[in-house]
């Protein structure tokens, strides 16, 4: 109590404000770091609806890197997806795209997870999240908590926390704002967004029936239904294995009937082309599809992430990736300040890094949306390749500016359905086996701190560690060849990342590749460590 007889203030580093996907991430990996976390959530139960289903190859990444890969992988659909379109469920398929590893072993050639997305729903994501951030000692999680206000002072944000008992006030040294596309704090903020806030109103219709794995003989796959006739263009989409299943998409029945009458179970029965089929009806509600990114991704101490910054049509699946991507970014960036190590302006290179990916990333979902959906008078619908096999979206995105040293390519964008990794400034890192069980892989190595790899007897990498020394910079250095950490993976590792000579390659917590220094041009790496601890971010 203070001298008042009011109640003391809370101090925390980092409050989150929402536990969905995005702000659960943000929790473990800012208390894998240490950093004192409190995330505060609206809600008591989870939502009945499994929302976000399709997990990416990068980020399984991240969760392989929190530990998590495994108990993700269990909670999930097994195998990769197939997709098929066609006219109903029971008349023959126009096109039928499988997953890569359906004809042999999963595709671990650019990364140590498969290229195929694993179907995790939200409402079986989210347990896992919680339980794992739980875990950290530095991380707390409270429910039923609602945010009325959230100011910035300059020197720490203060936010009113209310619930059934009262209120109490936070003070925070930073806030993420993961409070959905709706966000109550970017709002507030006045931040504005640039795109279409209403590309469809759309519906989800949640039910049990057996019929994905009747019809198709696979409990993955998606059946993506058009026809004019009956149900529109709709997709009927795997949830978990007790057969919940769920219809996306705007039937053509929602411009003919009000939505309160709607016969949902009919519906489903047309869509599928059996009066007979087997429907336990459990939800039906209507949602909002969007495409838009926020103008700022930061005001003062306040970030946003997930969905406050950026909404995608869900085809591909890429909004709640992009999300977890977003704070996989800012983690470690938040804890190299809060540690003293970094200068609060590194902060600025988050939107700079991950705003021209969500644009990059909404505009191919908008293609996406277009192919399968369209329009009336755009005739049949079709798959786009993009749409499903996308390693260049989803592993080769790069950052061109930020807290990256050495030459970058232009902000033109990348090839989406393909990647040729080369460790060139700004990239993920490439995957390497280290091992011949292929169980380590090169990312492996990143997370915690910067990582400079390069040959046994390295002199820039020496010189980099005896720079990060004098700053005061965590890192580890890891040596390939003989007397080095791994001897038989030289080869491989020097081939992936294209090493001349003793070239030392720093790679930031993130996995993304900070500068490639060599004995010909020691100034790239003042360069490099004034843009990784925010003194100088690179232009």
């Amino acid at each position: 109590m203070n001298e008042r007889n009011e109640p003391a203030k809370r101090s925390v580093d980092v409050l989150i404000i929402g536990a969905g996907p995005v702000g659960l991430s943000a929790a473990i990996l800012l208390g894998r770091f240490g950093v004192d976390t409190l995330v505060v959530e609206r809600r008591t139960e989870r939502s009945r609806h499994p929302r976000s289903r399709a997990v990416s190859c990068r980020t399984m990444e991240v969760f392989r890197e929190l530990g998590l890969a495994e108990e993700v992988r269990a909670a999930a659909l097994p195998g990769g997806p197939r997709r098929l379109l066609g006219s109903d469920a029971v008349s023959p398929w126009r096109s039928v795209v499988t997953s890569s590893g359906a004809d042999g072993p999963a595709d671990t050639s650019l990364g140590p997870e498969t290229l195929d997305v694993v179907l995790c729903s939200q409402d079986a994501l989210e347990p896992i999240l919680v339980d794992a951030a739980q875990a950290e000692d530095t991380v707390t999680i409270e429910f039923g908590r609602t945010v009325s206000t959230v100011k910035d002072t300059g020197t720490e944000v203060l936010v009113s926390i209310a619930d059934d008992d009262g209120s109490v006030d936070v003070a925070a040294k930073y806030v993420i704002a993961a409070d959905g596309a709706a966000s109550q704090v970017r709002t507030a903020l006045g931040i504005g967004t640039t795109g279409d806030q209403d590309l469809q109103t759309a519906v989800s219709v949640l039910f049990r029936s057996p019929v994905i794995q009747r019809r198709t003989g696979d409990p993955s796959s998606f059946i993506y239904l058009d026809n004019p006739e009956t149900i529109g263009a709709v997709v009927i989409a795997p949830v978990d294995a007790t057969d919940r299943v769920a219809m996306l998409g705007r039937p053509l029945v929602m411009d003919r009937v009000p939505f309160e009458d709607i016969d949902w179970t009919t519906q489903i029965r047309d869509a599928i082309g059996d009066p007979h089929e087997s429907v336990e009806l459990m939800d039906a509600r209507t949602w909002t599809v969007g495409a838009w990114v926020a103008d700022s991704y930061q005001s003062g101490r306040i970030l946003l992430a997930g969905d406050a910054v950026h909404v995608m049509p869900p085809y591909g699946g890429f909004n709640q990736n992009t999300g977890i991507q977003d704070v996989h970014n800012i983690a470690w960036k938040l804890a190299a300040v809060l540690k003293g190590w970094a200068d609060p302006a590194l902060l600025a290179t988050y939107e700079v890094e991950r705003r021209p990916v969500a644009v990059f990333n909404m505009a191919e979902s908008v293609r996406n949306f277009r192919s399968i959906v369209g329009n009336a008078d755009e005739g049949p619908r079709s798959f786009r390749p993009e749409n499903f096999v996308h390693p260049g979206l989803d592993i080769g995105f790069r950052y061109n500016r930020g807290a990256v040293a050495g030459p970058t390519s232009p902000d033109a964008g990348w090839p989406v359905g393909t990647f040729t990794p080369t460790a060139a400034v700004g990239e993920r890192a490439p995957h390497v086996w280290l091992n011949a069980e292929e169980t380590a892989s090169t990312l492996d190595l990143f997370g915690r701190e910067l990582t400079i790899l390069a040959r046994s007897g390295s002199e820039p990498a020496r010189e980099a560690a005896r720079r990060a020394d004098i700053r005061g910079i965590p890192y580890h250095l890891v040596t390939f060849g003989p007397s080095g950490d791994f001897d038989a993976a030289e080869a491989e590792w020097a081939a992936a990342y294209r090493v001349n000579g003793d070239e030392a390659i720093l790679v930031r917590p993130d996995g993304h590749v900070l500068a490639r220094l060599d004995s010909e041009d020691p100034a790239t790496l003042d360069a490099a460590l004034l843009a990784y601890t925010g003194r100088r971010t690179a232009a």
